[in-house]
């Protein structure tokens, strides 16, 4: 075929209708939209009805597949562009020559894989039949599934026994158990959800996936017989640093020793890669099915090259648009996929941010990085790693409150994380802490991602790998009968110039409910999850986003795939040697060297702004991040940039929530509680109903469409045809056995996934009616008045109940009185409220390792947030604290509480939404004031005093003390300093209380840092 004519080649440099800027963070490319998808174009099923399936597909491969030339300038292998290093790219050139080399660039790129397609517009279809007609018949005779004749490919089922390979136990994301909490009830916060873990190749195959016929699925079996339907033994990889186990050690039948095994597992591997990559191609219109049923137009295929592009480059400042990485980046993440493949490790994609990225008005569960998460998991689980994707975006937020906390909000086994706050966090000094955390205070050191992040330093200075995620083509919607005719995924997404259809009016999608028959929601749900705004994006913009960060990582897998083949044939064999899979040296000298990259606080002024009651109403065009400062005394020093930081919080979504919360580093009080509404708290409450949700039909598209998640997984949806497997938890609940009795485990089974829908229950000391409180008030009331000891009239706001992970496997705020059970919103703002009446709040802060205590307070709180006390007349209310309550009177006392901690949760959902109208609106909403909430205030008008000890050693503070040395960090995040002393390292106690107020003044802490 010619080379493009004029019209086509308008089209490669994106003239006419473009497409507008998704918030994709690394630059988009504006390309015209695509002629609908007609009725002559549509392939037809067998039935003879229309088929308007269309998956993603590997980007078109010009060499053979496993040459993959380097030499090219720029060589297009599966839409992957590899570009050599060619001059200067940096700003010594003027904008209107980088345009030029960026247009010339991408035409260049796009003709070179639109050529390579032409000459063969069946590759991708060939590239999977070579695969599987060539090296799967170097490795073992197979059931062949592909079946050629009569010009038609087919794909059959090929069956195994899998039930050697079922785990027959369940785990939980942490063992940590909150002393008190041993009979909480199933799936509350306290217990957590079960998960039936991931422990070979063969456990979630599933070749009667509804997909498999089209596009065929992960077929893969032990070809030794003598390890059918048995797992082969394996090393005990805890035993070595980062599970980085010596080759040696690896059993004589260990898979990872079989060249056997090793050649077919990467050869369904490279096949699952793919059919991945088209899986999403598809959804958008020019994806290409194992089976050849679907054949693309030449316009299509122009489309294909365009849609998304990832560009390899040589360094991070060098040309081009798109999504892109770098080769330095490319090889580093190579070593990590090998490595986690091998080892059975976990893989943890995490991004933190404001409420856009939360996903507030699209649904939580369809926020992009859970949905990249949806597509990811399922290729992952069939390559024996356990994949999670968590969002621990808060909304009305930046992120600095979680990073000064290092990794442990956010996951220390974190492997690819990305910023995305730019709305919330300006200065780029902000961002880079985030980065620079991720790299020195966790396990392991991430890629990075940022929205609009400059990433050199990270990259040449540290070594880290990094990415951005780039938009390409979409399909766009010009009418309401053309686009009927549009793929499903991207309906309505973008519409075209002069377009008589509505987008706005579709952006946002997601529902609150999908009827099942074996539960009812006692509140009306609403139509479509609240929190929409105009920087808001829909579920549409959300799903398009997470696909394109879920291919930017299926084609890093897929090199390394590729190289782990390439690296065994040159060098002898399996296992491949350690120097290309071991990350223990790797991680840590790119923690090393981040302490070397630029941008952080120190390199430019100090942490925070000094607090005076003068400044209270000082504008917000003084701008406060580069004001001239006084005095040092207050300040957070900078060498908290480059110390590997720790914390724990009660703000959420979190990693571990119960084991990264507050609450786990508090002192029990005399009567042994942590928390003395333990009872009532929203950590031990139960949700109304039992996982899964239905799949919901803005989530799901119609079975003529297809759905990457399913196809990439083979795996059916989460709920089975008939819902015998659906459990309504609340009747399970009514009928849960007293403490101390054994209870059998039963299961719903969620997709391939077993859920528990009871525990086993531990006994617990229950305190008696009157049980040693008089003799243990007498000895309070005759202990020193300023003894630290745990006062008796704490408050702990847990906030939603529920397990609120921050991942699409939380059960969080399942509330009965919910509108929206299906909402998913995970932001949450919990702490621990006392008054002058409450006694000491005391912490016990091990591992300080640099001299260094820290926390985030809020001081201007209400006697609502502290109603244990309410009634009290003296401190621990003359030692007895509500304990000596009984019978009905101790009945309505816990039912008061539990309203109160339910009223104080909807407060906290309206504050939330009030600090995103402010922050992120930049204070043109309606009632955007500075408010309370803000921060805006050291305490209500009066004096107080706050007396705070590190080992017992009092120091006491009015407000004007405190107000002088409360520092703002960022909006909303104003802190204490009570400790910066490098010589002081081990464990140490800290406390804190009021005195001289009674109920009228409360102190709250949220996040506490060392």
């Amino acid at each position: 075929m010619d080379p493009p004519d004029e019209s086509a080649a308008a089209d490669l440099r994106g003239d006419g209708a473009g497409e507008e800027d998704l918030d994709g963070g690394g630059g988009s490319v504006e390309l015209q939209a695509l002629v609908p998808y007609s009725a002559r174009d549509a392939p037809m099923d067998p039935d003879g009805d229309l088929d308007l399936t269309r998956t993603q597909p590997p980007p078109v491969t010009i060499a053979p597949r496993s040459s993959r030339s380097r030499t090219a300038a720029v060589t297009a292998t599966k839409n992957v562009a590899f570009v050599e290093e060619s001059g200067a790219t940096d700003g010594s050139i003027d904008d209107a020559t980088k345009r030029k080399k960026m247009i010339l660039l991408l035409m260049s790129t796009l003709f070179v894989a639109l050529v390579g397609a032409v000459l063969g517009k069946h590759s991708a279809v060939e590239l999977e039949q070579e695969i599987e007609e060539g090296e799967q018949e170097e490795v073992f005779h197979v059931h062949s599934h592909v079946d050629h004749t009569d010009g038609e490919t087919k794909i059959h089922t090929h069956i195994i026994d899998l039930e050697g390979y079922h785990p027959t136990t369940l785990v939980n994301a942490s063992d940590y158990v909150l002393p008190g909490t041993e009979d909480a009830p199933p799936l509350s916060a306290a217990m957590g959800r079960p998960y039936t873990p991931i422990l070979n190749h063969f456990q979630f195959r599933d070749p009667t996936s509804s997909y498999a016929k089209q596009w065929g699925y992960f077929d893969f079996e032990d070809p030794d017989q003598k390890w059918d339907g048995k797992m082969r033994p394996q090393p005990n990889f805890k035993d070595f640093p980062n599970r980085d186990v010596p080759n040696s050690e690896f059993p004589e039948d260990a898979w990872q020793r079989s060249d056997q095994y090793m050649k077919a597992f990467l050869t369904e591997a490279k096949l699952l890669v793919n059919r991945s990559i088209e899986a999403v191609y598809a959804e958008y219109g020019v994806g290409i099915s194992q089976d050849g049923s679907i054949t693309l137009t030449e316009e299509q295929w122009i489309n294909r090259a365009k849609f998304a592009p990832l560009l390899v480059k040589e360094t991070v400042r060098q040309g081009g648009g798109g999504s892109w990485t770098t080769k330095q980046s490319m090889e580093g993440s190579a070593r990590r996929l090998i490595h986690h493949i091998m080892t059975g490790d976990t893989f943890k994609l995490v991004l933190g941010g404001h409420s856009a990225a939360a996903g507030h008005g699209a649904g939580f569960n369809q926020s992009y990085i859970i949905e990249a998460g949806h597509v990811l998991e399922p290729v992952f689980a069939h390559l024996g790693v356990e994949f999670r994707s968590y969002n621990f975006a808060q909304g009305g937020m930046g992120t600095i409150q979680q990073s000064l906390a290092g990794m442990d909000l956010r996951g220390k086994e974190t492997d690819w994380i990305m910023w995305d706050s730019k709305m919330t966090e300006r200065p780029g000094y902000l961002n880079n802490f985030f980065l620079r955390q991720a790299l020195i205070s966790g396990n392991r050191s991430p890629v990075l991602m940022g929205d609009g992040v400059d990433l050199t330093g990270f990259h040449d200075v540290a070594g880290a790998s990094v990415a951005a995620q780039g938009n390409g083509w979409i399909p766009v919607t010009v009418s309401e009968e053309q686009v009927k005719e549009v793929p499903w995924a991207a309906q309505y997404l973008q519409c075209a110039p002069g377009a008589t259809a509505n987008c706005p009016g579709h952006a946002y999608t997601a529902g609150c409910w999908v009827e099942r028959e074996d539960f009812k929601p006692q509140a009306r749900q609403e139509p479509i999850v609240g929190g929409q705004a105009s920087w808001h994006p829909g579920n549409r913009v959300h799903k398009r986003r997470g696909r394109m960060i879920a291919l930017i990582i299926l084609q890093t897998l897929d090199y390394a795939l590729d190289k782990w083949e390439t690296v065994a044939a040159e060098g002898g064999g399996y296992p491949i040697a350690e120097e290309h899979w071991h990350v223990t040296d790797y991680y840590k000298s790119i923690r090393e060297k981040a302490k070397e990259v630029g941008g952080c606080f120190g390199n430019n002024w100090r942490i925070g702004q000094k607090r005076h009651l003068l400044e209270e109403e000082q504008a917000d065009e003084d701008d406060p991040y580069h004001r001239n400062l006084d005095g040092e005394d207050d300040f957070w020093p900078p060498r908290l940039c480059n110390l590997p930081l720790q914390g724990r919080s009660l703000w959420g979504p979190r990693h571990n929530p119960v084991e990264t919360s507050l609450l786990s580093i508090m002192r029990p009080n005399q009567m042994g509680d942590i928390d003395p509404l333990i009872k009532t708290n929203a950590y031990m409450s139960p949700p109304c109903y039992s996982p899964p949700d239905r799949p919901a039909p803005w989530t799901v598209p119609p079975e003529t469409e297809p759905f990457a998640p399913l196809i990439g997984g083979s795996r059916r949806l989460t709920v089975d045809e008939d819902g015998q497997h659906q459990h309504q938890l609340r009747s399970q609940v009514d009928e849960s056995p007293t403490p101390g009795e054994a209870t059998k485990v039963d299961s719903a089974v969620e997709g391939n996934r077993q859920v528990p829908i009871l525990r086993n229950y531990v006994a617990k000391r229950v305190l008696a009616e009157g049980d040693a409180v008089e003799e243990d008030a007498k000895k309070s009331e005759a202990a020193d008045k300023d003894a630290i000891v745990p006062g008796l009239g704490l408050q702990v706001h847990w906030g939603r109940p529920g397990v609120c992970d921050g991942s699409s496997h939380s059960w969080c705020d399942k509330v009965c009185s919910s509108a929206c059970l299906m909402g998913g919103a995970q932001d949450n703002r919990g702490m621990v409220c006392f008054d002058g009446l409450s006694g000491w709040l005391v912490f016990d802060v091990k591992n300080v390792k640099h001299g260094f205590i820290g926390a985030r307070m809020e001081p201007w709180h209400k006697d609502t947030d502290v109603s244990i006390t309410a009634g009290w007349t003296e401190v621990n209310n003359g030692g007895r604290g509500n304990y000596d309550k009984h019978g009905r009177e101790r009945e309505l006392h816990e039912e008061y509480q539990h309203q109160m901690e339910m009223k104080g949760i909807e407060r906290m959902k309206e504050e939330i939404e009030k600090d995103i109208k402010f922050v992120e609106d930049n204070g043109n909403s309606a009632n955007t004031t500075r408010r309370l909430g803000g921060g805006q205030s050291c305490g209500f008008a009066g004096d107080y005093t706050f007396q705070w000890a590190i080992n017992g050693e009092i120091v006491s503070w009015s407000q004007a003390e405190f107000c002088k040395h409360f520092t703002r960090l960022n909006y909303n995040v104003d802190v204490l300093k009570f400790m910066d002393d490098e010589s002081k390292t081990g464990e140490f106690e800290l406390a804190m209380r009021m005195t001289n107020v009674g109920r009228g003044k409360v102190m709250c802490i949220t996040h506490l840092y060392w």
